[in-house]
């Protein structure tokens, strides 16, 4: 079952998900992209929604920005962070 987020943790969660698109092609738009989901994470965890913490630390696991390369895992990083704000949303609607 997913936690019942905070409505502004579920914009961010959407807004850092519209990030990860824009940032496939663009290096600086990626490490964006990584320390804002770094942020969230560490605020999640301080308000203890250790579920969705663990969610998005899973994500970063697979999220290394690099210079003049794509992302290999660029599709199963976006996917992942639409999924869990899917699921925010969903939960903050019951």
């Amino acid at each position: 079952m997913t936690e019942k987020l905070p409505p502004e943790f579920i914009k961010e969660l959407e807004s850092v998900s519209r990030l990860h698109e824009q940032a496939v092609c663009d290096h600086e738009k990626c490490r964006e992209f990584s320390e804002k989901l770094s942020d969230l994470l560490v605020r999640l965890e301080d308000m203890k929604f250790y579920k969705t913490a663990d969610r998005l630390m899973s994500i970063l696991i697979n999220c290394s920005p690099k210079e003049a390369s794509h992302c290999e895992k660029s599709s199963l990083v976006g996917e992942a962070v639409k999924d869990v704000a899917k699921e925010a949303q969903r939960a903050a609607e019951k």
